[in-house]
């Protein structure tokens, strides 16, 4: 009997709120079935099969969900060949229009990923997450508020959730360069040359889901990522490649030779969003990490213009924060509005230092043992010499194989990143890590940041959780 199975990843930790899920199919019929708050926040995970029986009653079947006890209800469905094994459509069929949701009484981040028969080392089952929390727009803030002697902590006791590649969800300058004559030719040609590598060159027509796929690690805006949590961005500011600079001499995040949302806009953003909630800080790198050529780095002072620019085009009062500003209190960075701190590897500009636990070895994988181990490598001892501890939580499958990457650029389908189809499984191995080993690895009189991709809520709750644990206001499992 032909079947499509789906692996599900839910996480419920808002108090009277669930999530019923239902697997449609035309043997089974409708099953449905509801993820309440567990005992504590975690992870509650399944697989279902859709099925199919040779019949007069349609082929198509489904795996859908809604959220119960939230204003307003939110629901997801995913259409589904079990035949073929293909998405057929839903409202999860376009990664990109699948946002996160913040509300006053909650937050909520999902996505699906369309398997399709699997390729190289990737699954070739469906793969869903929905993420339902209390609101983290104002985490800090209500951090604080509960646990007064949070206040005249330092701020390096802070854990930070961050954004990968944080300005990649924006592809304007992408689709402005693919509709100027001119310009398209050069720059497919560097797309297949740098990006996709297996191939020699990618089709005009296909360049955007290519694109999708291989190299956009975030699918929010900067207010919704703020919103689901975020505090620290990795954000990468650069001209474009030398060979299409003519066509746009703009600053943009760049993602090897691929821009994605203007760095000016990106400032402009942060600092409306902190002026409307005063309680919160964040944290900036600015950095040039996977440039395609040297040139593309901008120098100090352009950088710092541009800032200034957003700070007098948003009228901001924000001031402007470094790496001598970790070692304040909240309350005392709150009283002097320094919220906006840069922690930048970028030509000299306000100039960190960051201990990190990436390298291409062991996140080049589809499976989340190898990035545990990454983890698991980081120690107090290691952070001496460094401002601040990243630890990176996202895979890079796209490194695991050609098959992967050729696949991917030629898929038809608009749910099929690579990074989506571990981005759950990930998660649900690497937070409850983090709660139970950071404060045990690692020192508490540094800035912590936990790095990924498609920023979500459930990693803020977990940040939250473990900042209390470091400012000894919770207990350590």
């Amino acid at each position: 009997m032909p079947s499509k199975g789906v692996d599900y990843y839910f996480y419920v930790s808002n108090p009277g709120t669930s999530i019923t899920a239902t697997e449609y199919d035309n043997v089974k019929k409708s099953v449905s079935w509801t993820l309440d708050v567990p005992a504590g926040p975690g992870f509650q995970t399944g697989h279902v099969e859709v099925d199919y029986s040779f019949s007069f009653s349609g082929v198509n079947g489904s795996f859908g969900w809604q959220t119960v006890g939230t204003t307003p209800a939110l629901s997801g469905l995913a259409i589904i060949d079990p035949v073929t094994g293909n998405m057929d459509g839903g409202n999860l069929s376009v990664m990109m229009n699948t946002p996160s949701f913040s509300a006053p009484g909650f937050a909520l981040s999902y996505g699906f990923y369309d398997s399709g028969p699997g390729y190289g080392d990737l699954t070739n089952q469906d793969q869903a997450y929905v993420y339902l929390t209390p609101p983290m727009n104002g985490w800090m803030g209500r951090l604080v508020a509960e646990n007064p002697a949070a206040a005249a902590q330092p701020f390096n006791r802070f854990c930070l959730p961050g954004a990968h590649d944080a300005g990649t969800f924006d592809l304007g300058c992408v689709r402005r360069l693919l509709a100027n004559a001119q310009a398209v030719g050069s720059f497919l040609s560097l797309v297949g040359a740098q990006t996709l590598g297996a191939l020699a060159s990618v089709a005009a027509s296909q360049a955007v889901t290519a694109i999708t796929n291989l190299a956009v690690t975030q699918k929010d805006n900067v207010v919704a990522m703020l919103n689901m949590g975020c505090r620290y961005f990795d954000f990468r500011p650069g001209y474009l490649p030398p060979q299409i600079r003519s066509f746009d001499g703009g600053i943009y995040h760049q993602h090897t030779v691929i821009p994605g949302y203007p760095f000016a806009s990106f400032l402009s953003d942060l600092l409306q969003w902190l002026a409307a909630n005063p309680s919160e800080i964040v944290v900036v790198s600015a950095n040039s990490q996977g440039f395609y050529d040297p040139s593309m780095i901008p120098d100090e002072a352009t950088l710092a213009s541009i800032l200034a620019s957003a700070q007098s085009s948003t009228g901001s009062t924000i001031a402007v924060g470094s790496v001598s500003d970790l070692g304040s209190s909240y309350a005392d960075l709150l009283s002097a509005n320094k919220r906006l701190i840069f922690l930048n590897q970028i030509s000299g500009w306000l100039p960190a230092t960051k201990y990190d636990s990436y390298s291409d070895g062991a996140y080049a994988t589809t499976q989340p043992g190898s990035i545990v181990g990454a983890l698991s490598g980081m120690t107090a001892a290691g952070q001496s010499g460094s401002n601040y501890t990243v630890l990176q939580l996202q895979g890079t499958a796209t490194n695991t194989g050609k098959t992967v990457i050729v696949s991917s650029a030629a898929s038809q389908s608009s749910a099929s990143s690579p990074l989506m189809s571990t981005k759950a499984y990930f998660d649900s191995v690497t937070y409850p890590w983090l709660l139970a080993n950071v404060g045990k690895s690692l020192g508490n009189d540094q800035l912590v940041v936990f790095l990924n991709d498609f920023v979500d809520n459930a990693l803020a709750q977990t940040a939250s959780t473990i900042t209390l644990q470091r400012m000894g206001l919770a207990t350590q499992p």
